[in-house]
């Protein structure tokens, strides 16, 4: 298996390695940690050695192994760390980031070694560098790095990873650390119950119809406490509903879910308290819903984000100092004792502070804990020791300006939840087989991340790859169960319409049907499609295909695929072509089973095909309901073992015009 994106792995190893570290190094600190289940899946797959990614292939091959094209991916990817506290404090990583446009070609070794090193070590807690044999060695060390280098810093830096879930179960069985946990996918629980949750904080369009499915937020909701317990052995009572979502249902199906606790920002409290001093979020309350009683705890926005956001530009004595004066104003300000709930992303502040945010939370860690009539505790702890008020009746919201503006409300936005509303209607109708089989692929459809890059001020090309990742989960439900995905799917989100790769072969054709290798003599009029065509994420992991070659004559349309050698072994190979044409669309099944191989087409029609080194396949035009003339759109979507493998083109349709009926008068020749 291999991830599109490194993050998982990488900030696993920098920044969730740190904070434990900093958590061994201060026993008498406490602390709630909120382990997402998809992460924790994640982690634990690296920690298996059945997940590695793009980045890990690179940086683990010694520099004289690389090819050409591995060369130059290394020189793009790598000084993918923050150039302020990483790349411009290494004179070497610096010097090297001037030269990034230069082709790999004029790249010797060494400095493609030093590349490996450094960006590799970028990725490695430098606190737990430090304490590994030759660490010291490794942290000073700036150019000439060597390959004995190399392999151990790959070699520490997969250890972190490998190493990170044991070490948490173990500060959880001592009671240093409370784990709680979340959905399973990170889906916005109050939108997945009701889309419509919206309206009630935000004047914005809305889908129409509504997604609404409370028993999918119920079982994101139990499959994720349970794989989680399953995986560290521990029992988890405290639920981090994601990016703090709330509404009143969302919280019943908490409880239901068997939580005893959740938390969200200050401001969904605060709002339906105006006349209430702010020290009213410094203790719990007790909701009352349909699945029982749950406690709700609150953080204290400004000092959580001061942390997360200006904390970093500060030396750490004036930002410890800062944070200590605001706790001793929330302290002195209590007339009984309270609780103070700092709530914050674990992974993204810490790249921007001075050593990786060592020198911050080792200082804060030793100040909090120094602090007369101040505890450092996990969440579990404050509940049992601070009364509960009751909760009043609330409005929905998030932590990001108490509403879900982010997720839903903008036309990408509505459009996504409509592609997930047509994708679950669908599934709703599977066998209770079928929908077991793709009941991980449902999860991942639903979480937040995709919405996250539609419709707002995001970088292009990760929205693009975001969007190509959603579509790729939400064709999957339907490549597992062996359905036919649905043409919808094939267009993108991100900037409207599906975008056309134009062809035109350059004569008629007539070739064989065999499922060899493309004869030059056979194919010589037709165009070719490289598998990178379009651009986008759709293929990715073991490689499926290289090219398409097309053709027509008077009333064909032949296509071939040349599949690489993996694929083309694989007894468990299905390929789908989806032609969408004026009188409708068509969909063509090609499947490899073991040692059968069968072809259909929907509507049914002629076919002819072959399956072998490649795969080959002549479509009559009335098969595809077409007439000559006409313009037509196609693409082909390749998957094994139930998995999307690739499409071709990687994102949107091939676009085709069919020789017209004076095709013969305009290419004649003597």
């Amino acid at each position: 298996m291999e991830a599109v994106l490194p993050w998982s792995r990488l900030h696993c190893a920098r920044n969730y390695t740190m904070m434990l570290h900093m958590l061994e190094e201060q026993p008498t600190a406490h602390v709630t940690i909120n382990l997402t289940p998809v992460l924790a899946s994640q982690l634990s797959a690296y920690a298996e050695g059945i997940c590695t990614d793009k980045w890990l292939i690179l940086a683990q091959k010694p520099v004289e192994d690389l090819d050409a094209a591995q060369r130059s991916q290394l020189v793009e990817l790598f000084f993918d760390a923050n150039r302020q506290r990483i790349i411009d404090q290494s004179p070497r990583y610096h010097q090297l980031s001037q030269r990034a446009s230069d082709p790999a070609s004029v790249w010797s070794n060494a400095d493609l070694r030093d590349l490996q090193c450094l960006f590799t070590r970028a990725w490695i807690c430098p606190s737990d560098l430090e304490h590994e044999s030759r660490g010291a060695d490794l942290l000073s060390k700036d150019r000439d790095f060597t390959e004995e280098d190399h392999a151990l810093l790959v070699q520490i830096q997969q250890q972190l990873v490998r190493d990170f879930l044991p070490r948490l179960a173990r500060l959880c069985a001592s009671g240093q650390v409370e784990l709680a946990t979340s959905p399973y996918a990170h889906p916005i629980l109050p939108l997945l119950i009701d889309t419509d949750t919206a309206a009630a904080v935000q004047d914005t369009p809305l889908p129409h119809p509504a997604f609404r499915h409370v028993e999918d937020a119920q079982q994101q909701l139990k499959f994720g406490k349970q794989y989680i317990e399953k995986l560290l052995q521990l029992s988890v009572s405290g639920c981090w509903p994601s990016e703090g979502s709330v509404s009143l249902q969302a919280v019943a199906e908490i409880a239901r879910a068997g939580f005893s606790w959740t938390a969200t920002d200050e401001d969904i409290l605060l709002r339906q308290l105006p006349r209430s001093p702010r020290t009213a979020i410094y203790r719990p309350y007790e909701a009352r819903t349909t699945a029982g009683n749950i406690t709700m705890i609150f953080r204290d926005r400004g000092l959580s984000d001061a942390i997360g956001f200006q904390y970093a530009s500060m030396t750490t004595d004036d930002a410890v100092a800062q944070f200590m004066s605001h706790v001793r104003a929330v302290r002195d300000g209590l007339n009984t004792g309270g609780m103070l709930a700092i709530i914050m992303d674990g992974e993204n502040a810490w790249e921007f502070y001075p050593g990786g945010g060592v020198p911050f939370l080792r200082a804060l860690y030793k100040a909090l804990v120094e602090e007369s009539d101040v505890r450092l505790t996990t969440v579990g702890e404050a509940i049992s020791e601070v009364p509960a008020s009751e909760m009043p009746p609330f409005r929905p919201g998030s932590w990001i300006d108490g509403d879900f503006r982010v997720w839903i409300g903008t036309e990408e936005d509505n459009k996504s939840w409509q592609y997930l509303r047509t994708m679950r209607e669908d599934w709703g109708r599977f066998t209770p087989e079928e929908r077991d089989r793709s009941l991980l692929s449902v999860f991942a459809a639903e979480g937040s991340d995709w919405n996250w890059w539609y419709g707002r001020e995001r970088s292009a090309d990760i929205a693009v790859q975001f969007d190509d990742l959603y579509r790729r989960h939400l064709m999957n439900v339907y490549t597992l169960t062996e359905h036919s995905v649905p043409d919808l799917f094939l267009e993108p989100i991100v900037n409207g319409n599906a975008p056309i790769t134009v062809v035109e072969p350059t004569g008629l054709m007539n070739p064989r049907i065999d499922g060899r290798s493309a004869s030059y003599l056979d194919w010589s009029s037709g165009r070719t499609v490289e598998s990178e065509s379009g651009g986008g994420a759709m293929n990715f992991g073991t490689k499926a295909i290289t090219s398409l070659r097309i053709g027509y004559n008077l009333s064909t349309l032949y296509l071939l695929m040349e599949l690489t050698e993996d694929m083309a072994a694989m007894n468990n190979l299905r390929i789908e072509v989806h032609v969408s044409s004026p009188a409708g669309s068509t969909n063509v099944v090609i499947r490899r089973e073991g040692d059968t191989t069968t072809a259909e087409t929907d509507p049914p029609g002629e076919i002819t095909w072959a399956l072998q080194k490649t795969m080959q396949v002549a479509l009559p035009f009335s098969t595809i309901r077409a007439q000559r003339g006409e313009r037509i759109t196609f693409a082909v979507l390749v998957s094994s073992g139930g998995r999307l493998m690739a499409t071709i083109p990687a994102r949107g349709v091939i676009g085709l015009t069919l020789p017209g009926p004076d095709y013969e008068l305009q290419h004649w020749e003597v």
